[in-house]
């Protein structure tokens, strides 16, 4: 009996101490992520009465202009093609410098990884403040080509066009996407790359066979990484594209500060929401790849 009561009591005070544990955690993201989402969400479903007020009777129609208005349309496509050829760009550029470090590389394995951290130092809006420098009517890249004579005139369509918000992404994003591939690499043996060399297997093939399918967690981790935020990205857009780029992310963003608008706001945003999810779902079901 004696037992049995000490047992029960070691058994509360080991719930008590995850409690205690846990209970900050779970506090924290109730307040930080679970209550505004919630919040968001009631509001989603509210009718707008004036600049940033609510009238709260229930209405769907906020989803039904989201998803009937062409215009949203339109820009919902040009967001969630330029997020998935930015992931697709990324991981394509990134597989062959996460297989140079991982196999490679031996005693500067250790100096490559540590120079694409450096990478990330910078401040985001640097960088971007740096790709205007460059792309700009006045930039590096229009300077150099008047002084070397090839062009007379600068050229116009470098910046504030969708392939200037292409190259940021990749050049923001690249460096996690090697990261994500390299931490994957790290347990795939190199005797086995030795291997299918040894039975006549082409570097095409060892690669699809071995490599791509044994790091396919890391590739679909890039894959969703970078196509959530280019995709709800507004502020590369803004600075970059012009507005001949912009994305459903800056129409959420005036619909919030510049129309006063927060159900139909918080209606694009959860749908966006929902394509996420539903594209987290099937890139998932990548990682039952065997190689070709």
């Amino acid at each position: 009996m004696a037992s049995a009561t000490g047992i029960a009591a070691a058994r509360r005070r080991r719930r008590t101490a995850v409690a205690l544990l846990v209970g900050p955690a779970v506090v924290l993201v109730s307040g930080a992520l679970l209550i505004p989402t919630i919040n968001l969400l009631v509001q989603s479903f509210l009718v707008p009465s004036g600049y940033g007020q609510v009238s709260y009777h229930f209405t769907i129609a906020n989803y039904t202009s989201a998803l009937t208005d062409p215009t949203y349309l339109k820009l919902a496509l040009y967001s969630f093609g330029l997020g998935a050829l930015a992931a697709i760009a990324c991981l394509v550029l990134g597989y062959p410098v996460a297989y140079f470090i991982s196999f490679r590389l031996t005693r500067g394995r250790n100096i490559a990884l540590f120079l694409v951290v450096v990478s990330l130092f910078t401040s985001y809006l640097v960088r971007l403040y740096a790709w205007y420098t460059i792309l700009g009517e006045h930039g590096v890249i229009n300077d150099a080509l008047i002084r070397l004579g090839v062009i007379s005139t600068p050229l116009m369509f470098l910046l504030f066009s969708r392939w200037a918000v292409l190259t940021a992404f990749v050049n923001i994003f690249l460096p996690y996407t090697i990261l994500m591939l390299t931490s994957s690499m790290q347990n795939i043996r190199k005797d086995l790359l030795e291997n299918a060399r040894d039975l006549g297997a082409s570097p095409l093939r060892t690669f699809s066979r071995i490599v791509l399918p044994l790091s396919m967690t890391g590739a679909i981790g890039a894959l969703v990484y970078t196509f959530i935020l280019t995709s709800g990205d507004y502020i590369t857009p803004a600075l970059l594209g012009g507005t001949q780029s912009t994305a459903i992310a800056n129409v959420v963003s005036d619909q919030f500060l510049a129309l006063g608008n927060r159900p139909e706001g918080a209606a694009i945003s959860f749908m966006m929401l929902a394509v996420f999810f539903v594209v987290y779902l099937g890139l998932t079901r990548l990682e039952r790849f065997k190689g070709f």
